[in-house]
């Protein structure tokens, strides 16, 4: 045993997963609840519902409805965490944005469902603003990065598990099989929001907002809002860090949906081989995470960042250069494309919690989500217009952005000031 402890500690991450305390263990422990089965069917979900009559215009309108319900959603994120705490705004919200979209999702017939389904599953950007502040608040702030990497883990880990979706694929069909996962990752989902709920308790400043808040309606939360606003806006390295989000959500965006139809429809990859490509990329990125990761720091990002971008930019172009039937050339592409991320977001999220103010810390937290979407909401459209016209034109639109986002983290260094980090993580 104190072999296995001595091996634990010599790698960080591991050291900080096996030494968790409090809130920041629950929401990890459990975090594979959700992230084991949610990677399971997401790289099917654009063939799943290309199975079902949707056109790429019909699924571009469709991921164009999540992000309009995630960037509505954002904005009355921080409003719903201050007035419900933490803790219940994490279980309410999981049930709105996973169990009820999950159950859709399942029973999916068309174009409708998926439009619906869309809508709920934006409410996700509630709890993602509360579970992350209930992760994060009590936690000691110089274990940001690892609690983020950790995070990306847990989700990485059903990289192990995707030939299971290539078999049932195979063996069944893909419509039965991806409602199958569904119906999976409904029950898993409830086992969470119950675990979760029962493991944790209220943060201390969700403490205070909850009594700041007691007995007001929930539009009185929204007072100063316009301040924050405000200084949201004033912070101008916050701004370029919210910029190179973007522009990863968008490239993220374009990935989930259009990079499968671009694969099964030019490059001759087969449906059954799109889960063993996600689950190298998970494999790749879970690796990397465990070494890279403890690594990283927030004072010192512009170097991993510009790498981030450049091989993005390159495996995007790269994707869009290939020749028909040229699908064997996907798989240095995805190496490379997880590399990439893994050094990315983490460190995008780290600087994202450190740059906002403590004391409204959930209002700029959905705000700053809610400025994201508002940019990137309008590229699930434009990018099945695109794809309409000719299915790598979504790749080189990613391609054009990580140059956008090489030069946004070109600009974070200038302005960039170390000991104000340092500041922050000593709070």
């Amino acid at each position: 045993m104190s072999v296995f402890r001595a091996l634990v500690s010599r790698n960080q991450l591991m050291d900080t997963l096996m030494n968790l305390r409090g809130n920041a263990r629950a929401c990890l422990y459990t975090e594979p609840l959700w992230a084991v089965p949610n990677t399971l069917y997401i790289s099917l979900v654009a063939k799943y519902m290309e199975a079902l009559g949707l056109s790429a215009v019909q699924i571009g309108v469709v991921a164009t409805a999540f992000l309009i319900s995630q960037m509505l959603m954002s904005l009355l994120s921080g409003v719903i965490t201050d007035k419900l705490g933490r803790r219940w705004a994490t279980t309410l919200m999981d049930v709105f944005a996973w169990c009820v979209p999950l159950l859709i999702w399942a029973n999916a017939q068309g174009f409708a469902w998926f439009l619906v389904a869309a809508m709920f599953n934006g409410c996700f950007r509630v709890t993602n603003n509360a579970w992350s502040l209930l992760l994060t608040e009590d936690a000691d702030k110089k274990l940001l990065v690892n609690l983020y990497a950790l995070v990306n883990v847990a989700g990485l880990l059903s990289g192990f598990l995707s030939p299971i979706t290539s078999l049932l694929v195979s063996r069944y069909s893909l419509v039965s099989a991806m409602r199958g996962l569904y119906y999976f990752a409904f029950f898993c989902m409830v086992v969470k929001v119950v675990t979760l709920h029962l493991n944790t308790r209220e943060t201390q400043l969700g403490e205070i907002r909850k009594r700041e808040l007691k007995g007001k309606h929930i539009f009185h939360a929204f007072r100063g809002s316009l301040s924050v606003l405000r200084n949201m806006f004033s912070k101008r390295p916050l701004m370029l860090v919210l910029g190179i989000m973007s522009c990863v959500l968008i490239i993220r965006s374009a990935t989930d949906n259009f990079w499968p139809l671009l694969l099964t429809g030019r490059l001759g990859v087969t449906e059954e081989l799109l889960p063993i490509l996600a689950g190298l990329r998970s494999i790749v990125m879970l690796v990397c995470f465990f070494v890279l990761a403890p690594r990283l720091r927030p004072q010192t990002f512009h170097k991993p960042m510009r790498l981030g971008f450049i091989v993005l930019a390159a495996v995007h172009l790269m994707l869009y250069l290939l020749p028909k039937g040229s699908g064997l050339l996907v798989f240095p592409g995805v190496i490379a494309e997880a590399l990439a991320l893994s050094m990315l977001i983490p460190l995008y999220s780290s600087l994202q919690m450190l740059l906002m103010d403590k004391t409204e810390k959930a209002r700029m937290f959905g705000f700053s989500l809610a400025f994201c979407l508002l940019l990137t909401a309008p590229f699930g459209a434009i990018n099945g217009l695109l794809s309409k016209w000719h299915l790598g034109l979504p790749m080189l639109l990613s391609a054009l952005l990580s140059l956008l986002g090489l030069y946004f983290v070109s600009l974070l260094k200038r302005d960039f000031i170390p000991h104000r980090l340092d500041e922050a993580q000593g709070e």
